[in-house]
Protein backbone atom coordinates (compact mmCIF):
# COMPACT_ATOMS: atom_id res chain seq x y z
CA UNK A 1 0.00 0.00 0.00
CA UNK A 2 1.55 3.65 -0.93
CA UNK A 3 1.40 6.37 1.51
CA UNK A 4 -0.64 9.23 1.53
CA UNK A 5 1.46 10.99 -0.17
CA UNK A 6 2.17 8.90 -3.34
CA UNK A 7 -1.50 7.61 -3.81
CA UNK A 8 -2.19 8.65 -7.15
CA UNK A 9 -5.80 10.08 -5.54
CA UNK A 10 -6.76 12.10 -2.96
CA UNK A 11 -10.29 12.49 -1.02
CA UNK A 12 -12.01 15.10 0.73
CA UNK A 13 -14.63 15.08 3.18
CA UNK A 14 -17.51 17.76 4.02
CA UNK A 15 -20.48 17.17 5.98
CA UNK A 16 -22.38 15.83 3.14
CA UNK A 17 -19.83 15.33 0.64
CA UNK A 18 -17.09 13.06 -0.31
CA UNK A 19 -14.48 14.44 -3.02
CA UNK A 20 -12.43 12.03 -5.31
CA UNK A 21 -9.79 13.22 -7.48
CA UNK A 22 -7.38 11.30 -9.46
CA UNK A 23 -5.44 11.48 -12.48
CA UNK A 24 -5.43 8.08 -12.82
CA UNK A 25 -9.07 7.36 -14.43
CA UNK A 26 -8.11 6.59 -17.91
CA UNK A 27 -8.27 2.62 -18.89
CA UNK A 28 -6.95 2.73 -22.33
CA UNK A 29 -3.29 1.48 -22.99
CA UNK A 30 -1.14 4.06 -22.96
CA UNK A 31 1.51 5.05 -26.10
CA UNK A 32 4.62 3.46 -25.67
CA UNK A 33 6.55 5.85 -26.96
CA UNK A 34 4.95 8.62 -25.71
CA UNK A 35 5.70 7.21 -22.05
CA UNK A 36 8.80 5.78 -23.04
CA UNK A 37 10.31 9.12 -24.24
CA UNK A 38 8.33 11.74 -24.62
CA UNK A 39 6.65 12.21 -21.30
CA UNK A 40 5.53 15.16 -19.47
CA UNK A 41 8.85 16.69 -18.19
CA UNK A 42 10.58 16.11 -21.92
CA UNK A 43 8.31 17.48 -23.69
CA UNK A 44 8.20 20.71 -21.43
CA UNK A 45 11.76 21.00 -21.58
CA UNK A 46 11.35 20.64 -25.57
CA UNK A 47 8.75 23.42 -26.10
CA UNK A 48 10.71 25.57 -23.28
CA UNK A 49 13.97 25.14 -25.01
CA UNK A 50 12.31 26.05 -28.65
CA UNK A 51 11.00 29.52 -27.18
CA UNK A 52 13.92 30.22 -25.28
CA UNK A 53 16.02 29.76 -28.19
CA UNK A 54 13.34 31.43 -30.40
CA UNK A 55 14.38 34.51 -28.09
CA UNK A 56 18.06 33.76 -27.74
CA UNK A 57 18.44 34.35 -31.59
CA UNK A 58 16.56 37.54 -31.95
CA UNK A 59 18.21 39.11 -28.95
CA UNK A 60 21.93 37.64 -29.92
CA UNK A 61 20.93 39.59 -33.62
CA UNK A 62 20.16 42.87 -31.78
CA UNK A 63 22.88 42.60 -29.04
CA UNK A 64 26.78 42.17 -28.93
CA UNK A 65 26.86 40.93 -25.33
CA UNK A 66 26.73 37.30 -25.90
CA UNK A 67 26.55 36.92 -21.90
CA UNK A 68 23.29 39.12 -21.71
CA UNK A 69 21.83 37.00 -24.18
CA UNK A 70 23.26 33.43 -22.41
CA UNK A 71 21.10 34.68 -19.27
CA UNK A 72 18.03 35.71 -21.17
CA UNK A 73 18.15 32.16 -22.53
CA UNK A 74 18.62 30.47 -19.23
CA UNK A 75 15.83 32.36 -17.34
CA UNK A 76 13.29 31.88 -20.34
CA UNK A 77 14.35 28.09 -20.34
CA UNK A 78 13.72 27.90 -16.44
CA UNK A 79 10.79 29.76 -16.21
CA UNK A 80 9.45 27.86 -19.32
CA UNK A 81 9.88 24.44 -18.28
CA UNK A 82 7.91 25.58 -15.09
CA UNK A 83 4.84 27.08 -17.40
CA UNK A 84 5.11 24.38 -19.88
CA UNK A 85 4.63 21.84 -17.39
CA UNK A 86 2.12 23.19 -15.00
CA UNK A 87 -0.44 24.80 -17.61
CA UNK A 88 0.47 23.07 -20.81
CA UNK A 89 1.63 19.14 -20.34
CA UNK A 90 -0.36 18.52 -16.86
CA UNK A 91 -2.48 16.31 -16.27
CA UNK A 92 -5.99 15.87 -16.89
CA UNK A 93 -7.44 15.04 -13.71
CA UNK A 94 -10.99 13.65 -13.13
CA UNK A 95 -13.16 14.71 -9.61
CA UNK A 96 -16.33 12.88 -8.52
CA UNK A 97 -18.12 14.86 -6.30
CA UNK A 98 -20.72 12.29 -4.20
CA UNK A 99 -23.18 14.76 -2.57
CA UNK A 100 -25.77 12.82 -0.41
CA UNK A 101 -27.69 15.97 0.75
CA UNK A 102 -28.37 16.64 -3.24
CA UNK A 103 -28.57 13.02 -3.98
CA UNK A 104 -26.52 13.68 -6.76
CA UNK A 105 -22.82 12.36 -8.21
CA UNK A 106 -21.13 15.16 -10.56
CA UNK A 107 -18.44 13.81 -12.56
CA UNK A 108 -15.58 16.73 -13.42
CA UNK A 109 -12.54 16.57 -15.83
CA UNK A 110 -10.08 18.92 -15.49
CA UNK A 111 -7.32 20.36 -17.82
CA UNK A 112 -6.97 23.79 -18.01
CA UNK A 113 -10.48 24.57 -17.08
CA UNK A 114 -13.11 22.25 -15.25
CA UNK A 115 -15.93 21.13 -17.23
CA UNK A 116 -18.97 18.86 -15.81
CA UNK A 117 -19.05 15.57 -17.79
CA UNK A 118 -22.03 13.74 -15.78
CA UNK A 119 -24.65 13.94 -12.99
CA UNK A 120 -26.01 10.60 -11.82
CA UNK A 121 -28.37 9.85 -9.38
CA UNK A 122 -26.71 8.18 -6.22
CA UNK A 123 -29.94 6.04 -5.55
CA UNK A 124 -28.99 4.79 -9.35
CA UNK A 125 -25.21 3.25 -7.86
CA UNK A 126 -26.06 -0.03 -6.92
CA UNK A 127 -22.35 -1.64 -6.58
CA UNK A 128 -18.79 -0.13 -6.06
CA UNK A 129 -16.49 -2.81 -7.53
CA UNK A 130 -13.16 -3.64 -8.27
CA UNK A 131 -11.91 -5.40 -11.31
CA UNK A 132 -8.54 -6.55 -12.71
CA UNK A 133 -7.34 -6.80 -16.33
CA UNK A 134 -4.30 -7.12 -17.96
CA UNK A 135 -2.61 -4.39 -20.52
CA UNK A 136 -0.45 -6.53 -22.77
CA UNK A 137 2.11 -4.72 -24.68
CA UNK A 138 0.68 -4.21 -28.23
CA UNK A 139 3.46 -3.26 -29.70
CA UNK A 140 6.63 -4.92 -29.58
CA UNK A 141 8.46 -3.15 -32.16
CA UNK A 142 8.53 -0.19 -30.30
CA UNK A 143 9.50 -1.35 -27.07
CA UNK A 144 12.73 -2.55 -28.89
CA UNK A 145 13.31 0.93 -30.51
CA UNK A 146 12.57 2.55 -26.87
CA UNK A 147 14.59 -0.04 -25.32
CA UNK A 148 17.33 0.86 -27.83
CA UNK A 149 17.20 4.72 -27.54
CA UNK A 150 16.96 4.58 -23.72
CA UNK A 151 20.46 1.78 -23.89
CA UNK A 152 22.04 4.38 -25.96
CA UNK A 153 21.73 7.52 -23.22
CA UNK A 154 22.01 5.13 -20.34
CA UNK A 155 18.94 5.58 -19.02
CA UNK A 156 16.67 2.52 -18.25
CA UNK A 157 12.85 2.76 -17.31
CA UNK A 158 11.65 0.12 -14.87
CA UNK A 159 8.85 -2.07 -15.74
CA UNK A 160 8.87 -0.82 -19.52
CA UNK A 161 7.66 -2.74 -22.29
CA UNK A 162 6.06 -5.68 -19.29
CA UNK A 163 2.88 -7.00 -19.30
CA UNK A 164 0.50 -4.27 -16.88
CA UNK A 165 -2.03 -5.25 -14.14
CA UNK A 166 -4.64 -3.01 -13.26
CA UNK A 167 -7.17 -2.86 -10.68
CA UNK A 168 -10.18 -0.61 -11.84
CA UNK A 169 -12.64 1.39 -9.48
CA UNK A 170 -16.25 0.69 -11.20
CA UNK A 171 -19.16 2.67 -10.02
CA UNK A 172 -22.52 -0.11 -11.51
CA UNK A 173 -25.39 1.97 -11.89
CA UNK A 174 -29.31 0.05 -12.08
CA UNK A 175 -29.27 0.70 -15.90
CA UNK A 176 -26.60 -1.99 -16.18
CA UNK A 177 -24.32 0.55 -17.45
CA UNK A 178 -20.69 1.53 -15.38
CA UNK A 179 -18.24 4.10 -14.76
CA UNK A 180 -14.90 3.59 -14.10
CA UNK A 181 -13.58 6.39 -11.56
CA UNK A 182 -10.32 5.14 -10.59
CA UNK A 183 -7.53 2.90 -12.33
CA UNK A 184 -4.27 1.69 -10.37
CA UNK A 185 -1.60 -1.03 -10.54
CA UNK A 186 -1.42 -0.88 -6.29
CA UNK A 187 -4.04 -3.33 -5.29
CA UNK A 188 -4.50 -2.05 -1.69
CA UNK A 189 -5.05 1.88 -2.99
CA UNK A 190 -7.71 0.96 -5.00
CA UNK A 191 -9.04 -1.04 -1.99
CA UNK A 192 -8.77 1.98 -0.17
CA UNK A 193 -10.45 3.89 -2.13
CA UNK A 194 -13.34 1.56 -2.72
CA UNK A 195 -13.85 1.01 0.81
CA UNK A 196 -14.10 4.83 1.82
CA UNK A 197 -16.40 5.24 -0.79
CA UNK A 198 -18.60 2.66 -0.26
CA UNK A 199 -18.93 3.40 3.57
CA UNK A 200 -19.54 6.62 2.68
CA UNK A 201 -22.54 6.16 0.35
CA UNK A 202 -23.45 3.72 3.37
CA UNK A 203 -23.95 0.81 0.46
CA UNK A 204 -24.29 -3.10 1.33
Amino acid sequence: MSGAADRQYTIGKEEHRLIFTTPAYKVGPDSVLHSGIYNREFSSMLASAAVAGLVYVIVAMNSHDKLISSMIFLLLFAAGVLFFRKFIFRESVMKAVFDTASGETKIYTTWITEKLRETIAIRSIKEIRIERIKQEVENPDAVQFVEKISAQHGTVIPGFGREKVLFLLKLLLEDGTERTIYSDDSMQDVISAHEEIKEFLRLA
